[in-house]
């Protein structure tokens, strides 16, 4: 599975190149659009060793599939200046999903503390910038950049305290960080672009009482 996934990684990147390319010779299309074929490939990869049935990961992959070739028909699009407000929606709720089953695979399988932290980061930085740089009004490369770095440092801190000092399933591990992602991708996003009103403010602090409850209802003590 793992050399098929890699098979696949080599295929899809250079047919999505051509696909996003205008063909009027255009400059290439930037590389956050490529992050969705590296969360992808991770998470598929990595559900091989955590779903036993292969009828189960057969439904797994196949769904990761199908949200690679709706998220490279919308980045079509959005090239294209034909992208429709509901498709940025449609391509956060992609990119949650992706970085999800990204975050089950790198906290489940069994990694030492600081290659964990280290793919977390990657993953974070990678989702973040595919975000500043794609979805909604494009941030500048280097700006882009510098504030995903920011996120994913905050993420994988967040990551490296739940380890070591608050032990949670895995399921809850994960919805902690993509909250975290989430609230803190979101804010810096609103701040640049000068739309940080209250609405948006509500709507992250209800996340943050989520993040919480998972927080204190999910706890679960050490062996002694």
């Amino acid at each position: 599975v793992w050399g098929l996934g890699a098979v696949l990684l080599l295929v899809s990147a250079p047919a999505l190149f051509g696909y996003l390319r205008s063909s009027d010779g255009a400059a290439a299309p930037a590389i956050g659009y490529f992050v969705p074929i590296v969360l992808g490939a991770i998470a598929v990869a990595g559900l091989s060793l955590l779903i036993p049935d292969w009828w189960k990961y057969g439904i797994a992959a196949g769904a990761f599939g199908a949200g690679f070739v709706l998220t490279g028909q919308l980045d079509y699009w959005r090239l294209r200046q034909r992208e429709k407000p509901g498709h940025v929606v449609v391509q956060e709720a992609i990119t949650v999903l992706a970085l999800a089953g990204s975050y089950l695979v790198i906290v489940t399988v069994p990694l030492s503390l600081p290659l964990r932290l280290g793919w977390i980061f990657t993953i974070t930085a990678l989702a973040s910038f595919r975000s500043f740089r794609v979805l909604g009004t494009a941030m500048a490369p280097r700006r882009a950049l510098l504030f995903a770095a920011f996120v994913a440092q905050l993420v994988a801190f967040a990551a490296w305290a739940i380890t070591v000092y608050l032990p949670y399933q895995e399921g809850v591990f994960v919805a902690m960080l993509i909250f975290i992602w989430y609230i803190n991708r979101g804010i810096i996003r609103h701040t640049v672009e000068e739309t940080l009103s209250r609405n948006v403010l509500i709507e992250y602090g209800l996340f943050a009482l989520l993040l919480a409850y998972l927080f204190f209802t999910s706890y679960q003590p050490r062996p002694s």
